[in-house]
């Protein structure tokens, strides 16, 4: 017991020291996981270990159980961190670390014999080296392989900070009154007991962010570019737009396809494709590929350009249904979507791709929505053209990410929003929204909600008024 006393002692002096040096690495996922598996090893192991000795087992299945149970111990530990930050409950897992783990130790080991050898012999250090790459070479495939099995994993969407909580108060609650526990089947009806609360506690703060009956608009954090879901009251669901993607970093797979599934949603009915800049289409690439599109409404073909070749292409492989903006009214659920954008226009075919951006006006009820995708000054002037006092809306969703080139005064004084979305990343390269545009939305008394301050922005209308979900605070 000295032992395990001291070594929690020296774990929490350990993260004292990190957190003195950089206090914010309190939030930083590695260091909350980190911590949290060795902080349970040290803790649980001991009594997996002990229950383990308890048994008659044969020895090599002993030692085999004993090395999964350090994994084990983890995986209890860091199940909240995992479960908050990846949505996942891993099943192979434990399988898997017989495998990983020992590999792990050899590709360190190696490593660090050829460093040393280097110096002395640089010949042999090159001959581990390369053998090095084969063994990370294995284990890369190997979980790659295992984490590509459909049931190597459990997907839970709905897991909260306040789950958490109580998972960490229950287990060790579990584990003080453990040892009071004599015989199997009380040990066994009160790990049942201890579930059932669980699963009872943790459905308490289960509540629907998006409400049946009304209409969400959902300012999607996606950094910089656009993406918006919006939620009908008859449960159908659009989105407008759907960010980028990137050999690193997929929008579509890694933002949106989580928050639906986090929404209970499963399938995308109308899919606004705003025009063919990546920040705002590459994310629909992924969605499409897991089935999640229905339908594809888009500009016409630019045959100049090559991706909006490609992606239509790509679509047309697909067996989502596509077609191009013109003049017309959809309506949704006792909602009206009005397609602004004339196709058949020459001065609207004349614009650059950022000014031909599809222009979707939502009506419902008094409340009313103006989506501008990219569109700049010239866009704003033909709208104002062809519809004048039609453009007013409560919300402006301000064109280009609130970049100077977009939002002019003419077009505020025709749209004349009481709020308006701003899509951007934080510090962007592009610095958007641009102090001019902002200075003007302040002094028109415009409220501005952004990605870039707020992270995502949910909007909920019962076609009176539109009220902002506080996400965070619940």
């Amino acid at each position: 017991s000295n032992r395990s006393y001291n070594t929690i002692n020296a774990l929490a002096f350990a993260a004292l020291i990190l957190l003195i040096i950089n206090p914010n690495q309190l939030f930083n996922p590695g260091f909350q996981l980190s911590f949290s598996a060795v902080l349970s090893i040290v803790i649980i192991y001991p009594k997996i270990k002990s229950l383990l000795y308890s048994f008659s087992i044969n020895k090599y299945i002993k030692g085999i159980l004993l090395f999964m149970g350090v994994s084990l111990a983890a995986q209890i530990g860091t199940l909240p961190f995992t479960l908050l930050y990846f949505n996942k409950l891993s099943v192979i897992s434990l399988f898997a670390n017989l495998i990983v783990i020992p590999l792990i130790g050899i590709i360190v080991g190696v490593g660090i014999f050829a460093l040393v050898v280097s110096t002395i012999w640089p010949w042999l250090a090159v001959i581990y080296a390369s053998a090095n790459d084969f063994f990370s070479y294995l284990l890369f495939e190997f979980v790659s392989f295992t984490g590509a099995l459909d049931f190597s994993f459990i997907p839970i969407y709905k897991f909260s900070l306040i789950d958490g909580i109580i998972f960490y108060i229950l287990i060790s609650f579990s584990f003080y009154y453990w040892k009071f526990l004599k015989s199997f089947h009380i040990k066994l009806i009160f790990m049942i007991l201890i579930s059932v609360n669980f699963y009872l506690f943790i459905s308490f703060d289960d509540f629907p962010l998006l409400p049946d009956s009304k209409l969400s608009v959902v300012t999607i954090d996606i950094g910089q570019g656009d993406a918006f879901l919006l939620k009908f009251p008859n449960k159908q669901t659009a989105l407008i737009d759907a960010g980028n993607a990137t050999p690193y970093f997929d929008n579509g797979k890694n933002v949106i396809s989580p928050l639906l599934k986090r929404f209970g949603i499963e399938k995308i009915d109308y899919a606004f494709v705003s025009h063919v800049d990546s920040d705002h289409y590459k994310g629909f690439y992924s969605l499409i590929s897991e089935g999640t599109i229905e339908k594809i409404i888009k500009p016409q073909i630019d045959s100049t350009l090559e991706k909006d070749i490609l992606f239509e292409d790509f679509i047309r492989e697909s067996t989502v249904e596509m077609e191009y903006y013109s003049k017309s009214v959809m309506n949704i659920g006792g909602v009206q979507l009005y397609i602004l954008s004339d196709t058949t226009d020459y001065d609207y075919n004349s614009l650059n791709v950022n000014d031909k951006s599809g222009i979707i006006k939502l009506v419902h009820g008094n409340n009313e929505i103006l989506f501008v995708g990219d569109a700049g000054v010239k866009t704003e002037k033909l709208l104002i053209d062809d519809y004048g006092e039609f453009l007013q809306a409560d919300i402006l969703k301000a064109g280009h990410h609130g970049s100077k080139t977009s939002s002019s005064e003419k077009f505020l004084d025709y749209v004349k929003p009481k709020a308006t979305l701003i899509s951007a990343g934080v510090v962007n390269k592009f610095k958007h929204p641009s102090k001019e545009i902002v200075k003007r939305f302040n002094e028109r008394n415009i409220v501005m909600h952004r990605t870039d301050k707020e992270g995502a922005i949910i909007l909920v209308s019962d076609g009176e008024m539109f009220n902002k979900i506080e996400w965070k605070k619940r």
